[in-house]
């Protein structure tokens, strides 16, 4: 969840001292956003957008002071696409969405393609440290009622697929 990856993060940003962080995970897609994306598929993430419910509705709004989108570095994103990877941007809900309304509700989050739970949160830890940070998302499920049991049944390859196409970015930033 955001609050366990935001603490962890940040403890092992203080512990590592990294150049750089890349965050590598799953992501479920929204369906008919982007016919390019597809399970077992690795996107970059462009940008992250907090996406807490109500939000999208109008039914809540966060405070100025929140921050609720964080850019991922451009030179970084630029090595992941010179991989082949595609560039999605990314909302980051505070939880799983299970309903068919809700999936409606969270599609408008402005311009986004998949969804994952931590990466925002890991995001802010890298910037308040100063660092660059990129966020690497095999697709394991498409958003919605079914996204847990395909999730189950998807997330090892995805993530398999994620940790390779982080390896490439890290080769080629560091090669």
């Amino acid at each position: 969840g955001l609050v366990a990856a935001a603490i962890r993060a940040t403890t092992a940003i203080a512990e590592v001292k990294p150049d750089a962080v890349v965050f590598v995970g799953t992501a479920g897609m929204y369906q008919g956003r982007r016919p390019d994306l597809a399970l077992a598929g690795v996107v970059a993430a462009r940008r992250l957008v907090l996406s807490p419910d109500g939000v999208a509705t109008g039914d809540a709004y966060l405070p100025p002071a929140l921050p609720a989108t964080q850019k991922t570095t451009v030179a970084l994103r630029r090595i992941a696409t010179s991989t082949g990877l595609l560039v999605a941007d990314v909302a980051c809900p505070l939880a799983i969405t299970s309903r068919p309304a809700t999936v409606r509700r969270r599609g408008r989050t402005p311009g986004c393609d998949v969804e994952n739970l931590e990466a925002f949160a890991v995001a802010r830890a890298a910037a308040a440290a100063g660092l660059p940070f990129a966020a690497i998302l095999g697709i394991s499920n498409a958003v919605g009622p079914s996204a847990h049991a395909a999730w189950k049944h998807n997330a090892t390859r995805a993530a398999a697929a994620a940790c390779r196409a982080a390896f490439d970015v890290i080769e080629r930033a560091t090669g």
